[in-house]
């Protein structure tokens, strides 16, 4: 039996498609279970949830009772006293029983009055039984890897194992295949279908003989959603959706903001037949990708709020949560790679109005700094020493912004104390609202604009300048 290890919170409002009236009551009896608290939790997305609990009886039995009705998806009843568990199909028939042992619960499960349970142990059971057969046939080819590491797979040894493994697989896929064929609306037929990666045939040969090598991952790409009914709520109370979703946002798309935002805009309009699915799907994205550590996919999350939390389709969030959103949106949007950065109109250190977009050398700085900021006074030397010796190879120009107008005399002197002679400014009564188009809640930070004043990076160290400069050049040219 397997054990849980996760944290069982408390779950929202959920919908009721699948609700009945009659309401539920399961009752278990788990032979060898010790008396204590036993969880009720399901699936949803990728975490557990809590339901319900009750009390283990001194015999093993419990019941799960109550005049409405659950919905519907893969549950986890979490035995005392180790967290171990097994799980549970709740489907719109919700007056069954269930009887196990504490240590073998999957081999000895029987179920009365409902028919997916009963199906879903026997496959289980299958499942079981398939890898009986496999271990033995795992544990040789170990063998053959010990006594040969690098010729043992060319052996007739190893290629007749093979040949078994693959009977094996090819069987639980069969099994599979004809549960789907015999019990198409079943959640286990659904989970079955959604687990699916599509087959992808073999690439066109054009006429000239050359083969499209981007065939194979647009096929699948666009192919990755074909069997999974995004009219199931079902679906999102099982581990299934949330692992195909990740997948499918952070590993099979290319990760450049454009193309998320593309198949992010895609997904999300498969899911509008189903609220809870469309529900997890906008939140997930957006979640995932405000707080996502790669440069520029802040855009995603400024695409997710605006479209649909902005727009009052997001149902779920109260309108202080939608506020705070859409103005973290707002103001991040001012600062996306790729737009032009907010013009800045300071005075410099002899009182000199300093015009960032007038600035004309083909790579500006925007270098936010505070003079008392212990991490600045690291950094501050590193831009220093790139400066002198790439501002005329390369054209840069940095446009030095103190963020601590307090400190007016220590950053004067720290100016003069290490020979700062690119642009310093500062404007202490906020008047052109840097702090806010730029996003700065700390120091430093460091922008990069190009010749034409775009952000091309942000938030960089002083060590990557001259690699994203000189990537750049190389990009444009």
């Amino acid at each position: 039996m397997r054990r849980l290890f996760f944290t069982l919170m408390l779950l929202g409002s959920i919908s009721t498609l699948f609700a009945q009236d009659k309401g539920h009551n399961i009752e278990f009896n788990i032979e060898g279970c010790k008396t204590g608290n036993v969880v009720l939790a399901y699936y949803y997305g990728n975490k557990q949830y809590i339901k319900d609990s009750t009390k283990v009886d001194n015999s093993g039995k419990f019941v799960f009772k109550n005049d409405e009705a659950l919905d519907q998806g893969i549950y986890i009843v979490v035995l005392p006293p180790d967290n171990k568990y097994f799980e549970v199909i709740i489907d719109g028939d919700q007056q069954f029983s269930m009887n196990t042992k504490y240590d073998t619960p999957v081999k000895s499960m029987t179920v009365t009055g409902n028919e997916e349970n009963a199906r879903f142990y026997t496959y289980l059971q299958f499942l079981n039984g398939q890898k009986k057969k496999s271990e033995p046939l795992s544990a040789q080819i170990k063998e053959l890897e010990a006594a040969d590491s690098l010729g043992f797979r060319d052996s007739p040894e190893f290629k007749k194992i093979q040949v078994k493994l693959t009977d094996i697989d090819q069987e639980v896929k069969d099994y599979k295949n004809k549960f789907i064929t015999d019990f198409p609306q079943a959640l286990m037929s659904k989970v079955f279908l959604a687990s699916k990666d599509p087959e992808v045939p073999d690439p066109p040969v054009a006429e000239d003989g050359t083969i499209d090598s981007t065939f194979t991952w647009r096929y699948f790409k666009n192919h990755y959603w074909d069997n999974v009914d995004f009219s199931d709520d079902r679906i999102i109370r099982t581990p299934v959706f949330h692992s195909k979703l990740e997948r499918f946002m952070t590993k099979t798309i290319y990760q450049i903001p454009d193309s998320v935002i593309k198949e992010a805009t895609l997904l999300v309009d498969k899911t509008l037949k189903s609220k809870e699915l469309f529900k997890y799907t906008v939140f997930w994205i957006t979640s995932y990708f405000e707080t996502s550590k790669q440069m520029g996919m802040d855009a995603v999350f400024v695409h997710m709020a605006q479209n649909y939390y902005v727009t009052g389709q997001a149902f779920w969030a109260d309108s202080t949560t939608v506020a705070k959103i859409g103005e973290r949106a707002q103001k991040l949007s001012y600062s996306l790679i790729g737009n032009v950065a907010p013009n800045l109109i300071m005075n410099d250190t002899a009182g000199k109005i300093q015009i960032l977009h007038a600035i004309p050398a083909d790579y500006t700085i925007a270098y936010f700094w505070d003079p008392t900021c212990g991490h600045c006074k690291k950094v501050t030397p590193k831009v220093k020493e790139f400066y002198d010796k790439f501002k005329d190879e390369l054209s840069v120009e940095v446009y030095g912004v103190n963020t601590n107008a307090k400190e007016h005399d220590e950053w004067i002197k720290y100016i003069n104390e290490n020979t700062l002679d690119w642009i310093n400014v500062e404007d202490p009564e906020q008047k052109t609202a840097y702090k806010y188009l730029y996003d700065i809640y700390s120091t430093p930070v460091i922008y990069l604009l190009d010749k034409d004043k775009k952000m091309i990076a942000k938030r960089i160290g002083a060590e990557d300048l001259e690699n994203f400069i000189r990537h750049h050049k190389k990009k444009s040219s």
